[in-house]
């Protein structure tokens, strides 16, 4: 559950970028959803939507803009609020309480998390997203009961194999790798305006051969000097500074430069010192060499298996969670009237 609970303000402060505020006009109270015999009315959704709504005063322009986030808003926080209820009705038949203790022992542990105290949690939820003490609480306490009832579903089931977690390491390293600037070099072959298929084809014969060559050892910057058409790098060796991925806040900044996509993703597929065969872009064929990559923070499998572990039992529950949801609600009357 720790994980979890360190997310909960968070994760409600996030939510909030998609609200905007409500109309101030006066509407009666009525019916917005029906689960079994318990129903949900609007000032309950008006009551779960408030602490959102400061955040999107002064972020969502007036307007189309915010009468669309706060319809949006509703659709997705009206759906949370019945899966709640299924969930409630669940643990009641199940006999399944939170406590107090279980509530406060809760606050404990995000507070040590973040290296803060209880109290100052409560300041934080209360200045950056309106929510007061007993709105945390009550989000803590749903958080709690539904964590207790997939464990309770699940509990047994939970097979975590060895090749599992291996499959997840990989996963996470290409995953990283994304995310982690690297330092490449290239030889460009052109293709001349109108050369014909045999020439097209020379070019590449040429470059599959200097990659080759490159693979078995041969000075990869030297054969750059001596066959590469990019004069900007030519003399360099091909070297090409460090890059960064597409997508990565130092490439959407402008900070680094970036590859080609299919370039990226060629060097992505190799190791440092690593040597690419010909890709095609555009009018040249590209042989590259990786000469360096940013480390990863997963050193080993051993090191990142706590966190792989993690990450698998989540994936778990959130899949339990979906199945156990939709089971309820094909035995429970849910009906949306928003």
């Amino acid at each position: 559950m720790r994980a979890p609970l360190r997310l909960a303000l968070a994760g409600l402060i996030t939510a909030a970028s998609l609200a905007t505020p409500l109309a101030h006009a006066v509407v009666s109270e009525r019916i917005v959803a029906v689960v079994g015999d318990h129903a949900i009315l609007l000032s309950d959704l008006r009551q779960r939507a408030r602490p959102f709504l400061l955040q999107i005063q002064a972020k969502v322009p007036p307007g189309a803009q915010q009468a669309a986030a706060e319809s949006q808003l509703f659709r997705e926080l009206i759906q949370k609020m019945v899966d709640e209820e299924l969930e409630s009705q669940a643990a009641e038949r199940a006999n399944v309480r939170v406590t107090s203790e279980e509530i406060q022992n809760a606050f404990r542990n995000i507070a040590a998390a973040e290296q803060t105290t209880v109290e100052e949690l409560f300041r934080l939820a209360r200045t950056t997203s309106g929510l007061t003490e007993q709105e945390y609480r009550d989000e803590i306490r749903r958080q709690i009961l539904e964590g207790k009832m997939l464990q309770l579903r699940v509990r047994g089931r939970v097979r975590i194999t060895e090749q599992d977690v291996q499959t997840a390491f990989d996963r996470l390293v290409r995953e990283e790798r994304r995310r982690r600037d690297y330092h490449p070099a290239w030889i460009v072959l052109r293709i001349l305006p109108g050369a014909s298929a045999e020439a097209i084809e020379e070019r590449r014969a040429l470059a599959a051969a200097l990659a080759e060559r490159a693979k078995q050892g041969e000075d990869f910057a030297e054969l750059a000097r001596q066959f590469s058409d990019d004069t900007a790098t030519r003399d360099a060796g091909g070297d090409l500074g460090i890059r960064a991925p597409q997508g990565s806040q130092a490439a959407l900044t402008g900070q680094r430069e970036v590859m080609a996509p299919e370039l990226e993703a060629a060097l992505l597929a190799i190791e440092p010192g690593g040597v690419t065969g010909p890709t095609r872009v555009g009018d040249a064929f590209v042989v590259m060499k990786l000469l360096s990559r940013q480390p990863s923070r997963f050193t080993t499998l051993e090191a990142a298996r706590p966190e792989i572990l993690q990450r698998l039992q989540a994936e778990i529950l959130q899949k339990a969670k979906v199945k156990w949801l939709n089971d309820l609600k094909r035995g429970t009357h849910v009906e949306i009237r928003l």
